[in-house]
Formats: structure tokens, C-alpha cells, sequence
């Protein structure tokens, strides 16, 4: 019998031959290379019916753009790990600053010691008074380099504004849709020329002051805030949902007129009104046009003169952009569980909270239908933001420096709305809360314009509060820079330091601004500003025909759509601030307006060089000349004392004879 042939192990046994292992890896029957180059159906169908929204920002081959703000991302990478900012002082000469590390770290410390009212250390304040010389050089050789860097690069500076212009054209076509309900289409024509506070000079130097301020009521709700600070997340939040909180209708609260009086005449200046006469022509991106009107009672000699809001600004820029974010973020913190919120009635006092309805009261459906909605799409969900409006008289008091009992007061009544209040009662409200987006985040903390001065000013002047905060954010990722407090006397300061601004001087131009509405006849009538007429208000009056030179009312609201062209063609500034230390200048120990320490740089080395022998002294060759030198110089030496001597006995006689005079004068 045959011995029976080994077959192996069963479990090699009927498998495919070798040759069906033994393919290359890019065979087009291996597995592994089919599972990798493996196409999803759904994608392979969209390809074929029509190009896929998936890939369309690679079509022309462009960059991704960011889908929650649909802007092209100029970053693929982002470290949320860590919470310092990811700016870096532009240094393109590549100057360095003549204050070492050290010095630069003592000077940081200084500042913030000031902005936080601490006790400065002696060591760092010593520092600080020995480098101010250098300090003060260095401070206009950077000013000069910031102004060429904008200068350079203002269009890739603004390029993230251009988010906040869609915003706010949506914003704006909002605001005049609430506007062409109230004022009525009529034609108008120039009637005359107002000059402009800045020519508004009188003949005798005068002054004045804002006095008899009172809170006459308060309309809406204002928000409770113990304490004002931009958090990151909340403005992460503003930068993706901007044009959602923009849209939102805001409401405002409608002001019950004063009442007329026979003693004089009345003024109605609403906040941005007089904001608007005090800064025509100062920033392109402010509003141009408000209504007003001129009011008489019957048999009587007295007057109510009313500026209405002026209408929104057609031009883009820092003022525009400021606004909506501050609007953005009230319609944020209005919404459900955010903030807390006081009711006052008409005296201005507080009311009670109402008492919140416990949970066994309240009648909820379970068997309610759920509807789900999209978060970004839709907006109606957002009831409209909550605001306030008081209404504050004071008294307008001019006086001539040279006669103190020429006094003149004028009556005005104002409508400022009240940022928050930071206590229950209701008794300390926050003077005024600015969000201020830094135009130039790599460079330091810029100063505020005027109109954001003299705004806070007179919130400040007229809620006769002690304070007023300025929440400084980045423009180019919201990320926050800097919570600045502001006082009467610092922002007097800036006035006067940057804007050569008085406030008791632009106040008096303002007293003989509002003389000229004395001769002007009853009626309605709106006040304009034009590029061709740059020194003076246009008083324009409705007329029944329409003529060459006239225009009508609504063509005027909704003539053109706002850009930020204007603006960026514009040569407007703002230069760094020096005092202000920021979350850059903290992270980095850089000192605000000056260039970054060399620290990458090697130290030079000293050479050491031979020093030279020293020659013995030769003596002259001619030792003649050399005595007849030194005896002329004895000589003169010996005059020199002569002629001091005689000097000396001259002047010894005269002042006898003086005194002898004298002597006979007082005998007689």
C-alpha cells in the first residue's frame, strides 16, 4: 500500500492560488487600493448632475471662506488653547526702542498703577523720571511710523470693516423705514445760511457753563449693570450673529414735550442734535441732516425752538461702526436671561419688580408642537432690544470775562439715554458706556475721536454721574483690548491736549449759534450740511412747487445706499495713545508709543585694541621762543589785573557820589 500524500494543513487547503496575492498595491483589483480610492455616491452623483456646493471655493481656485461670516479666512490654524493675543508691533525699519527691558517693564507698571488709582512703586516711578527725555523722543519717531504704516496700508487696516458696512446698511434701511412713516414727503429749498459754531465768535470774550441740571423723567427700561465688562465670548458672538442683531427694529421710547413757558425761550436739544451742531463738519462718517421746528404761541413773545434726532449718516466709518456694535450688543444683552432690567415711572423714580409667577401656576402644554428653527435664519424669534430715553433740563449760562453781571441763560431740554445703573435703586446711574473698536489692535490703544469726547462729556455733565466706561475691542476679531474708565477731568485733558478744545469757549459759541433762531419766522424746517458749503448750516424750508434748486424729502433719505468710500479716501488719523496699557502692552512688557527691545540681537563685543605708548614730551628746538612766549603771557596777565582794579575804584566813586546825592535829596 502506497503511504498516503501529505496535503498540508487544512486551512491552506482550497484557497486561490499565489498569483492572486501577489498583485502590485496599485493593481486595480487589490482591496486595500479600492478602499482608499473609494468614491461616496451622493458626492459622485452631485459631480455628475452639476458642480457640488461643497467644492465651489475651489472652483477658481480661491481660499476657503469661513461659513458662519462668509468671509475668506486669512488663517487656517487657530490655538484657543491659549489666551494671549496673537498681535506683533509691525516693525518694518526694524527700529528698536532706547529703553532696555528693564526699563520698559517699570514704565508698563507705572501706567497700569495709574489706570487701576494704585500706589506707584519709588523704584519704577525713579525709572520713569530718569528715561522721560528718551521717552519723549521715541514717542514722535513712533507716532511718525504708525501714521506711514496706515498711511501705507489703510485699505488691509479696514478690509474687516467691511462686515460691519453690510450690517449697517441693513440697520439703516431699518432706521429710514422708521422715518418715512413720520415725516412727509414735501419739497424743500434752501431759505438761508447759519454760520457754524466755529465761526460763531462774539465780540467780547465769553464763557459758559452747563448749570440747574435736573432729571426730569425717565422712559424705558434701563439695564442693571454692578459692573461693565466685554466678555470674549459675547463678542465672538457679536461677530458671527452682527447682521442678525443688527437687524433688529429698536425701539424708542417717545418723549413727552416740555411745557411751554412765558418767562423765555425753549430749547429742545436732543443728545445727538446738539452732538451734530458742536461737530459739523469734523468726520465724514457723521449725520448731515435733521428737522426742526420753530414754534410761537399765540400773543406771546416767547419761543419753542425743537431739533428732532438728525437721520442717520449715509457715510461708514469709526462713528458708524461704533454705533452699531453698541446697538448689537444692547439687542444681545436684551435677550432672555442675559440681564437684569429697572422700570421707572414718571418722576424718575424706581418701581417695584413685579413678583415672578411660580412654576405650579403656570399653565404649560406638554403636548405642545415643537417647531425647530434655524438658529441664523431665523431673526423674528428676537423681540426688539429693550431702551430707555430721560429727559434732562439745565440751563445754557453765558458770561462776558470782562462784566460779571452780564449773564444769559438759555432753557434746554434734552433726551440722553441712561447706559445702566449700577445699583438697585436706581440712584448711580454709569455716566456712558462706548464700545470703541481699535483700528490698529498691533499698535496700541488709540485715542478717541471728538465727537466720542465731547458725547461722553456731556453724558456725564447732564446724568451728573462721576463716571463713564469705554470698552476698548479689536477690529479685526472683537478680541478685548482694554476697559478704560473715564472722568470729566481726563476727558477735559484729551480735549484740550489733542482737539485744542475748551469746553467753556465751545459752549459759548454754542449760546451765539442758538441767538440766530431769533429772527428766523415760525415754521418747520431742516437744517443740512454740504461738502460745497463747508462753513455753513443750510436752513432749507418746505415750498408747494417744485423747482430747479429744490429736492424732496424721502429721495433725499433714500437717495443712495452707505459705503465706506468717502471714508477711506479720506486723510483722517488717529494717533496712539501714550498713556492708555492695554492687553498687548501687558502681555508683551511693551511701553505704549515706543519700539520693542532688541532682545534677538548679540551683544557687540568689545575690541580690545593696544593701547599706545606714550611718547616722552620733546623740548623745543628754539628754547629763545619759548621764554618770550611765556613772558607775554605774564604780561597780558599783569594788565588784565590792572584794568580790573581801576574798574573796581570807578565804580566805588560813583556810588559815593550817589549816595551823597541822595543824602541831600532826603534833607530837603
Amino acid at each position: 500500500m502506497e503511504p498516503s500524500l501529505y496535503k498540508g494543513n487544512a486551512i491552506f487547503q482550497n484557497q486561490p492560488n499565489y498569483k492572486v496575492f501577489n498583485k502590485s498595491f496599485e493593481h486595480a483589483d487589490d482591496s486595500f487600493y479600492t478602499y482608499l480610492n473609494e468614491v461616496d455616491a451622493e458626492v459622485l452623483r452631485q459631480e455628475l448632475e452639476e458642480p457640488s456646493k461643497v467644492f465651489t471655493s475651489y472652483s477658481n481656485n480661491s481660499t476657503p471662506q469661513d461659513p458662519r461670516t462668509q468671509q475668506t479666512a486669512n488663517a487656517y490654524i487657530w490655538d484657543h488653547s491659549s489666551p494671549l493675543l496673537p498681535y506683533k508691533f509691525p516693525n518694518h525699519r526694524e527700529k528698536y526702542s532706547a529703553l532696555n527691558r528693564k526699563q520698559q517693564t517699570a514704565c508698563v507698571r507705572v501706567l497700569l498703577a495709574w489706570q487701576r488709582n494704585e500706589l506707584v512703586p519709588e523704584e519704577d516711578f525713579v525709572i520713569w523720571r530718569v528715561t522721560e527725555k528718551k521717552r519723549c523722543t521715541e514717542y514722535q519717531m513712533f507716532q511718525k511710523d504708525v501714521h506711514d504704516y496706515e498711511t501705507s496700508q489703510r485699505e488691509l487696516l479696514y478690509a474687516p470693516m467691511k462686515t460691519i458696512v453690510q450690517a449697517y446698511n441693513v440697520w439703516h434701511e431699518l432706521r429710514v423705514k422708521q422715518l418715512l412713516k413720520g415725516v412727509p414727503n414735501d419739497t424743500y429749498v434752501t431759505y438761508s445760511g447759519l454760520p457754524q459754531l466755529a465761526q460763531c465768535k462774539s465780540l467780547n470774550p465769553q464763557t459758559a457753563s452747563v448749570e440747574q441740571v435736573q432729571l426730569q423723567r425717565i422712559v424705558g427700561q434701563v439695564r442693571l449693570c454692578p459692573e461693565v465688562k466685554l466678555k470674549r465670548g459675547e463678542l465672538m458672538t457679536l461677530n458671527v450673529r452682527l447682521s442678525r442683531y443688527a437687524g433688529i427694529e429698536t425701539v424708542y421710547p417717545t418723549m413727552p414735550m416740555p411745557e411751554e413757558s412765558d418767562e423765555g425761550n425753549i430749547f429742545v436739544l436732543p443728545l445727538e442734535s446738539l452732538l451734530m451742531l458742536l461737530t459739523t463738519g469734523a468726520y465724514v462718517d457723521l449725520p448731515t441732516e435733521m428737522m426742526l421746528t420753530i414754534k410761537e404761541p399765540n400773543g406771546s413773545d416767547c419761543r419753542c425752538i425743537e431739533f428732532h434726532e438728525p437721520f442717520p449718516a449715509r457715510n461708514c466709518g469709526w462713528h458708524t461702526s461704533g454705533l452699531l456694535l453698541t446697538q448689537a450688543y444692547q439687542v444681545y444683552k436684551a435677550q432672555p436671561g442675559e440681564d437684569k432690567w429697572l422700570t421707572f415711572d414718571q418722576n424718575g423714580t424706581l418701581k417695584d419688580e413685579p413678583d415672578k409667577k411660580s412654576g405650579a401656576k403656570l399653565a404649560v402644554d406638554l403636548q405642545m408642537y415643537y417647531n425647530l428653527r434655524p438658529v441664523d435664519m431665523e431673526s423674528a424669534a428676537i423681540e426688539p432690544a429693550n431702551s430707555n430715553t430721560a429727559m434732562i433740563s439745565w440751563c445754557l449760562r453765558c458770561q462776558a470775562d470782562d462784566n460779571a453781571e452780564s449773564l444769559e441763560d438759555f432753557q434746554i431740554y434734552s433726551s440722553v439715554s441712561v447706559s445702566a445703573v449700577s445699583d438697585m435703586q436706581g440712584k448711580q446711574p454709569l455716566g456712558c458706556h462706548f464700545i470703541k473698536l481699535e483700528n490698529k489692535p498691533d499698535c496700541g490703544c488709540e485715542i478717541m475721536s471728538k465727537y466720542e469726547l465731547l458725547k461722553a462729556w456731556l453724558q456725564l455733565k447732564l446724568l451728573k454721574a462721576e463716571l463713564g466706561h469705554c470698552s476698548r475691542v479689536s477690529l479685526r476679531d472683537f478680541e478685548p483690548m482694554l476697559e478704560e474708565k473715564l472722568t470729566l477731568a481726563s476727558l477735559e485733558k484729551t480735549l484740550h491736549d489733542y482737539y485744542n478744545t475748551s469746553m467753556p469757549q465751545l459752549l459759548s459759541h454754542l449760546c451765539e449759534f442758538l441767538k440766530l433762531f431769533n429772527a428766523v419766522p415760525p415754521g418747520k424746517y431742516l437744517l443740512r450740511n454740504s461738502a460745497k458749503h463747508k462753513d455753513k448750516f443750510l436752513l432749507c424750508k418746505p415750498i408747494k412747487e417744485a423747482t430747479p434748486q429744490s429736492f424732496r424729502l424721502h429721495e433725499l433719505l433714500t437717495g443712495s445706499a452707505p459705503s465706506d468710500e468717502c471714508f477711506l479716501s479720506q486723510n483722517s488719523y488717529l494717533p496712539i495713545s501714550n498713556t492708555l496699557c492695554g492687553r498687548l502692552h501687558q502681555e508683551q512688557q511693551l511701553l505704549p508709543c515706543a519700539f520693542p527691545t532688541n532682545i534677538t540681537g548679540l551683544p557687540v563685543k568689545c575690541r580690545r585694541n593696544k593701547v599706545p605708548a606714550i611718547e616722552p614730551r620733546r623740548q623745543p628746538l628754539n628754547w629763545r621762543v619759548t621764554a618770550y612766549r611765556e613772558a607775554r603771557q605774564k604780561n597780558a596777565k599783569k594788565a588784565q589785573k590792572i584794568r580790573a582794579r581801576a574798574r573796581k575804584k570807578v565804580a566805588a566813586k560813583n556810588e559815593e557820589k550817589v549816595d551823597k546825592e541822595m543824602d541831600k535829596f532826603m534833607s530837603l
